[in-house]
């Protein structure tokens, strides 16, 4: 009987103590075990292969006027480099953009909503306006030009730039924007090149103000590629880029876009 009774006491301390949360060795208690930690995995943009949507808006310059090699100018040339990035599957241009087109008249496609389906689908959207702006009052005043003309008309176009801004942000809110600033080209007809400098640089700094207070655009100056024709970067109408000179602006987009994170390899 006793012998039973041994055998049930000792049964039963082997049943508690596997029932114990924490076993104890030689008085010191185990440590408890942990679960592995997993960090948080995100996948890179270009691991699974993508198309890609530029979109092209404003002016002849973003139309490739000018252009000898019928290339498509910056745009189909930053287009042609996209498409050796990792990760990129193929790219597409959708180019809206028309010789003579002004600022206002941009805007206005805006409102009527012309360009709501370009924008809409783009992965990045390029922009180039102003530089007819600036024509229209030298045309309009040819012998009688001055200043306050050209500051006047700023005023108005910065209102209408940044509506343009809010217009694309309203259909495409995070499309990274690469704003194409505008050059001189009148110092190959004039003499009084300073005033035509401060012009300029008026209105790309009205642009680069845009596009800085916006975290996904980039402001991308190309005046000084254009400074005379010391680098034989006009087209024979003396206005507009010829191939060098898209190959030139192609080249500073590409820089500017990696300084502003807005390369897709990255």
């Amino acid at each position: 009987m006793k012998r039973i009774l041994l055998i049930i006491v000792v049964l039963s301390i082997a049943i508690v103590a596997g029932c114990s949360p924490t076993f104890i060795f030689n008085n010191e208690e185990a440590e408890p075990r942990n679960e592995p930690s997993i960090g948080r995995y995100t996948v890179p943009p270009n691991f699974i292969p993508q198309a890609l949507v530029i979109t092209a808006l404003g002016d002849s310059l973003s139309q490739g006027v000018g252009d000898e090699e019928n290339l498509g100018g910056y745009t189909g040339r930053v287009a042609a480099e996209i498409r050796t990035w990792p990760g990129v599957e193929g790219v597409a241009v959708e180019n809206t953009a028309k010789r003579g087109r002004r600022s206002d008249q941009l805007l206005a496609m805006f409102q009527q909503g012309e360009l709501t389906g370009p924008v809409a689908e783009a992965d990045y959207l390029s922009l180039t306006i102003g530089g007819n702006d600036v024509m229209r009052i030298v045309k309009r005043d040819l012998f009688s030009l001055n200043m306050q003309a050209f500051e006047d008309e700023l005023i108005l176009y910065e209102n209408r730039f940044e509506n343009i801004f809010t217009a694309i942000r309203s259909i495409n809110p995070t499309v990274p924007i690469i704003v194409m600033g505008i050059y001189n080209p009148f110092s190959l007809i004039t003499d009084e090149v300073e005033e035509f400098d401060q012009i300029i640089a008026s209105y790309n700094e009205a642009m680069q103000e845009s596009a800085e207070a916006d975290p996904q655009a980039c402001f991308v100056p190309v005046s000084d590629l254009f400074e005379g024709n010391k680098n034989l970067v006009y087209h024979t109408d003396f206005f507009h880029p010829n191939s060098k000179g898209y190959d030139l602006m192609s080249e500073r987009i590409l820089e500017r876009m990696e300084e502003c994170g807005l390369s897709y390899k990255e």
